[in-house]
């Protein structure tokens, strides 16, 4: 399995405090079946309030800590590791893009919105980036709670070429309710196309990937649980493209009686 989505350099957010947290973050990865991890720390705008590169040089500390203790570790850790981010929104999104490494597979962006507040011109944003050929993985969509009242939305934005990631936390049950009922929406419409652990710690967040998989595989089949914790992400760190189904949501009801029908399957056609 190959997770794309984590917070494990230690000491650069609000994932793995320790280079030791971090490390064991890397061993139960290993333990769980993931031969590799995209580390993904979290770029908001006050990380870079006096430029980029103050920012790039707190991640390079502290992936150079954890791949030493990686090298100095007796159990022999083999897994492969390499950097990208979670960039949250921001006026200066293009220039994170030009001075900073955040690509997956030098083609994708992970990119994370507030949970409370969506920009109104989100459609530009997911257009400009796509002009520059870049595709936009959206980050967790099923905790963001514009878009779990209205989860249309999300299908719009894959239309325009967006991916969605969503946190197998939320398919597990341990990230609220309403996340978990838009997880799996999306899943029964074939509006997921990549799982992450999301994983800050070992505690209230761990990595979860092989109870994940194990989820998918009773609920959805195995196939579709290979695709997303192993097909799709192994093409995204290549920079390879996606098929990609796209789904269609009728208006919603107004009628509170049709309501209890309103989540019908979506209709749509391969790309």
């Amino acid at each position: 399995m190959i997770d794309i989505h984590n917070h494990i350099i230690p000491g650069v957010d609000d994932g793995a405090k320790t280079v030791e947290i971090a490390l064991d973050m890397v061993r139960e990865a290993k333990r769980q079946g993931i031969k590799r991890l995209v580390l993904t720390p979290h770029l908001y705008e006050p990380d870079i309030m006096d430029g980029t590169k103050a920012w790039q040089e707190k991640i390079e500390r502290g992936k150079d800590r954890l791949f030493d203790a990686i090298a100095k570790d007796g159990q022999g850790i083999d897994i492969e590791i390499e950097i990208a981010a979670e960039v949250r929104y921001q006026d200066w999104l293009d220039k994170i893009i030009d001075e900073l490494d955040v690509l997956i597979g030098g083609k994708y962006l992970l990119l994370e919105f507030s949970f409370n507040f969506v920009p109104n011109r989100i459609e530009d944003i997911i257009y400009d980036l796509i002009k520059r050929n870049i595709t936009p993985i959206l980050a967790h969509p099923e905790r963001i709670v514009p878009w779990q009242n209205e989860p249309g939305k999300v299908i719009e934005l894959i239309r325009l070429g967006c991916l969605t990631q969503i946190d197998l936390g939320s398919v597990l049950g341990s990230l609220g309710r309403s996340s978990e009922k838009l997880a799996k929406i999306l899943l029964d419409n074939e509006a997921v196309h990549l799982v992450g652990s999301d994983s800050h710690n070992l505690s209230s967040r761990p990595l979860y990937a092989k109870s994940g998989h194990a989820w998918l595989c009773d609920n959805y089949g195995q196939n579709l649980a290979d695709k997303l914790l192993i097909e799709n992400p192994e093409r995204v760190v290549r920079g390879a493209e996606l098929e990609i189904f796209i789904p269609y949501l009728e208006k919603q009801p107004d009628n509170w009686r049709d309501k209890v029908k309103q989540w019908l399957p979506f209709r749509g056609s391969p790309r």
